[in-house]
């Protein structure tokens, strides 16, 4: 693995007032595969469902977060690909989880 996976006190202290200005999007731990369980604190900061939003937010992003999150995209990759290209992807309905992960996995590659 090449990334450090952060807490969100971890990214609120290494990212400053970008990551303590930024509206978190709510994830339900429960509704998320256990092996990405860790990367809920990306999810939450970049999982904004808006596209010129979320685009804006990559843009005003402090260097350092930008690389953290596509190190864990990367070291991810693999099993976002299980969970987001599986069967929710079909559904009518996703969940609100689904929508942050693949929004967060969106942001990385707008970056």
């Amino acid at each position: 693995m090449n990334s450090n996976l952060l807490t969100a006190a971890q990214m609120r202290q290494r990212y400053g007032d970008f990551y303590a200005q930024s509206d978190k999007t709510p994830v339900r731990r429960d509704n998320v595969p256990p092996a990405l369980r860790p990367l809920i604190p990306y999810a939450e900061l970049w999982g904004l469902s808006d596209d010129l939003l979320r685009d804006e937010r990559t843009m005003i992003a402090p260097p350092v977060a930008i690389e953290d999150l596509k190190a864990v995209i990367v070291d991810f990759d693999n099993l976002l690909d299980d969970w987001l290209a599986g069967d929710e992807a079909d559904s009518p309905y996703p969940s609100p989880e689904y929508i942050a992960f693949s929004a967060m996995r969106m942001a990385a590659d707008f970056a």
